[in-house]
């Protein structure tokens, strides 16, 4: 290894990087292709700081727009929430302070867990308990237990769960 990084930043790889899990559950399966399914999947991103709205937010409108759409964001801080409408670039979109109204209002097909690490394992589980895939990033959760329920809840789930 020559200790290069051929220009692409730490930020830059872990961007991408999760992008491309995020886009393997955009894509549509195999089935409705054959079938000629046009339906966009439904996004939430519950978390709007700078990782949910640059990493995650921005760069699925921008690139996935054609199988995608965002149809809510949570955060317990309002200015977050109108911050990210802007910059994510969603100024339609509804937002939520509350997880669990946001769910039962929009009815998505994907949930992108982008919140503090210590709380990430809630709303993975209440997504796969809900039978919705869950894209979170890393770390998954910060405790062993946290984790086991994580698992546990993708285990038994209808959905995925992507880190």
């Amino acid at each position: 290894m020559t200790g290069k990084n051929n220009g692409i930043t730490r930020r830059d790889f872990l961007g991408t990087s999760g992008a491309l899990g995020a886009g393997a559950l955009l894509a549509s399966s195999p089935f409705s292709l054959a079938m000629g399914s046009t339906r966009k999947k439904r996004l939430v991103l519950v978390g709007t700081g700078v990782r949910g709205t640059s990493f995650w937010g921005k760069f699925i409108r921008e690139n996935y727009s054609d199988v995608a759409e965002f149809v809510g964001l949570c955060d317990i801080n309002p200015g977050r929430l109108e911050f990210a409408k802007s910059y994510i670039g969603v100024p339609d979109c509804p937002v939520f302070e509350n997880f669990d109204e946001m769910i039962a209002a929009v009815k998505p097909d994907l949930v992108m867990v982008t919140t503090v690490d210590n709380t990430h394992d809630e709303f993975i589980v209440k997504s796969l308990n809900a039978g919705i895939d869950v894209v979170t990033e890393k770390p998954m959760t910060t405790t062993a237990g946290k984790c086991q329920s994580s698992v546990d809840a993708a285990r038994t789930a209808s959905a995925q769960l992507i880190m």
